[in-house]
């Protein structure tokens, strides 16, 4: 996103729309001129079908980029599900094993959960960077859990409490690592140019015919800004703009403890 010079993902919608819109009508204008149309209109007989090259390719590389955004999705997803499993698995050792019952396990578990959805989840959509007062409370959790399982670390449950943390710490460190999406501005370009061409192969198959070119060109546009819109909904970080993701997956960590 700050690579295209676009700080919020409303503001690069905004141009996108304006721009195409913009290229529409000054398309439409410059076709329908006294001026110009006498030498386009020689250009008529190209056939449709000829045009469609940059349609099919507009849609294959925006279907290439929407996977690549959403791949990162899905991986901060499954980071958020696994680093909630890890943390819930952490309070049900603490609260099942005689071993743990006198650790504080539950009571930082509990803290680190809310701490990640009070402090963090607002850094992240904010400065897309971590909190330090999570980062606090995690090492808190992770030495009781050294702690506790260092008590008997030949137990099976000891090696289950130090599993657990290690895939709640694998996890969060994936979490805090897609916050920023790397996503090459060179193939935002090569789609905003694809759209051009769309526009320019529908412009030039309805010379002939101005109302159908205007409602032509319309309908084109339109639908060139469909995914470029949905696509800049989620160009910057999976915890910003409208669709972001959700931590109500930590949600039954602290109903299950409140109860």
């Amino acid at each position: 996103m700050n690579n295209l010079f676009f700080q919020t993902d409303g503001s690069l919608i905004l141009a996108l729309s304006i721009g195409f819109l913009s290229l529409s009508a000054i398309l439409i204008l410059f076709i329908l001129s006294s001026r110009f149309r006498p030498a386009l209109i020689q250009y008529e007989g190209i056939v449709a079908p000829f045009f469609s090259l940059p349609a099919v390719l507009f849609s294959l590389t925006a279907a290439l980029l929407a996977s690549s955004v959403w791949d990162n999705y899905s991986v901060a997803i499954k980071a958020i599900k696994n680093e909630s499993q890890g943390i819930m698995e952490i309070i049900s050792l603490s609260n099942s094993v005689p071993l743990f019952q006198q650790t504080n396990l539950t009571a930082l578990a509990k803290s680190y959960t809310q701490s990640i959805m009070n402090d963090e989840w607002q850094t992240l959509a904010t400065s897309r960077s971590p909190s330090r007062t999570t980062e606090a409370k995690f090492i808190d959790l992770r030495a009781e859990v050294f702690k506790a399982a260092n008590i008997q670390s030949d137990k099976a449950e000891s090696k289950a409490l130090l599993n657990a943390l290690f895939s709640v710490n694998n996890a969060r460190e994936t979490r805090l690592a897609y916050a920023l999406i790397d996503l090459h501005p060179v193939r935002w370009y090569a789609l905003l140019f694809l759209g051009f061409l769309v526009l320019i192969a529908i412009a030039f198959t309805h010379l002939s015919k101005p109302k159908a070119l205007i409602l032509a060109m319309l309908i084109s546009t339109l639908t060139i800004l469909t995914p470029l819109c949905m696509i800049a909904l989620t160009f910057s970080s999976p915890y910003q703009g409208v669709i972001s993701l959700s931590k109500t997956p930590y949600l039954p960590i602290l109903k299950s403890l409140n109860q």
